[in-house]
């Protein structure tokens, strides 16, 4: 349903530009219509399936609780040890070692998850916290490269500091799809 739903939504807006616009403006439109359609709700439905689960409510939490420990490991340790920038010209603060902070915060909280809150393998734990900060930073960096595009410091004002809403959400959408997939899989 999820994914008709996108699809049906990604048509409308194709149809609906073609019809009232003219050439390369409605490819243009067509194709943010599709990105916006996917980078939000498509990607937030997965959270949804996760919370569709028998045990839902715990992996919805897991799934939070990573997200959490990818940030929280990333900033302790690119704070107190961060000297090589991830990249640079994208997201200046990331550093490597701030990566490694998030793998080693989000790799215990995953296998704590996994065995205590699933009852599953300690090895579905170590994938989860894995998946989480590679998906996660890929996508904090490409919502850093969308604000640097549009140049733009924050993507709103709701939460002064913290960049907006969707600077505390973009980690989590491009992560929900492969957390729910992996625990479809793997519990």
């Amino acid at each position: 349903a999820l994914l008709v739903s996108f699809m049906l939504t990604v048509a409308g807006a194709v149809v609906w530009r073609v019809i009232d616009g003219s050439g390369t403006a409605a490819v243009r439109d067509a194709a943010a219509a599709t990105f916006a359609a996917a980078y939000l709700p498509f990607m937030a439905g997965f959270v949804m399936l996760m919370l569709a689960a028998p045990d839902g409510r715990v992996r919805v939490l897991i799934f939070i609780l990573l997200a959490v420990a990818n940030d929280v490991g990333g900033y302790v340790a690119g704070v107190l040890f961060g000297r090589h920038p991830l990249a640079p010209s994208v997201s200046p603060k990331k550093s490597w070692e701030g990566l490694a902070g998030s793998f080693v915060l989000a790799t215990a909280v995953g296998v704590v998850g996994a065995v205590v809150g699933l009852g599953a393998s300690p090895l579905v734990g170590v994938a989860l916290g894995v998946l989480a900060p590679l998906t996660a930073t890929i996508g904090d960096l490409a919502e850093s490269m969308i604000k640097r595009d549009l140049e733009l410091k924050d993507m709103g004002s709701l939460l002064p500091g913290h960049g907006g809403i969707l600077d505390r959400l973009d980690s989590m959408l491009l992560t929900a799809p492969f957390v729910y997939v992996l625990l479809a899989l793997a519990v």
